[in-house]
């Protein structure tokens, strides 16, 4: 299958956890991906890297992990579309490619527990850099045209 388009994203969340004992213990998980749409279907490639830093008394530890890279291919007939909205904020912050699902099940093997733990199950929001962002709308105005040509119902020659 030839590749239309790609974009490149990362999306991080952190957790803090503090122990009885006045321990506390600090994990981020930053992951870094690749979405990329394929005549018929969304591919979702990512990779976790895991960074866990502990305090317990006068010790300090840095641990690090990185998990193998994860995959999900998702047929374009439960995708509704794709936006890099415009915000004031995305200066600050960045732009972010959203991609609708319309199917929840579209993005159940990414939201759960070992995936990236979506805020909205429809909803897939990935951060990506300000280099990508045209890059971004590209995928986006292409996940368009070609969700309208899979919708048209095929012609045939008149003979």
């Amino acid at each position: 299958m030839a590749v239309v388009s790609a974009v490149p994203f990362t999306l991080k969340r952190s957790s803090d956890l503090y122990t009885s004992g006045g321990g506390y213990e600090s994990t981020t998980e930053t992951a870094q991906g690749l979405v990329r749409l394929e005549e018929d279907r969304l591919v979702i490639q990512w990779r976790v890297a895991v960074l866990t830093e502990s305090m317990e008394g006068s010790g300090y530890e840095t641990r690090e992990a990185i998990e193998p890279v994860k995959e999900i291919v998702i047929p374009l007939s439960k995708v509704a579309g794709a936006s890099v909205p415009e915000r004031k904020w995305w200066r600050l912050r960045g732009p972010k490619l959203t991609i609708t699902a319309s199917d929840l099940l579209a993005f159940e093997k990414i939201a759960g527990p070992q995936g990236l733990k979506l805020k909205h199950p429809s909803k897939l929001v990935l951060r990506i850099k300000r280099a990508d962002r045209l890059i971004a709308q590209e995928f986006a105005a292409e996940l368009a045209l070609t969700l309208t040509r899979l919708s048209l119902p095929l012609r045939h020659p008149q003979g």
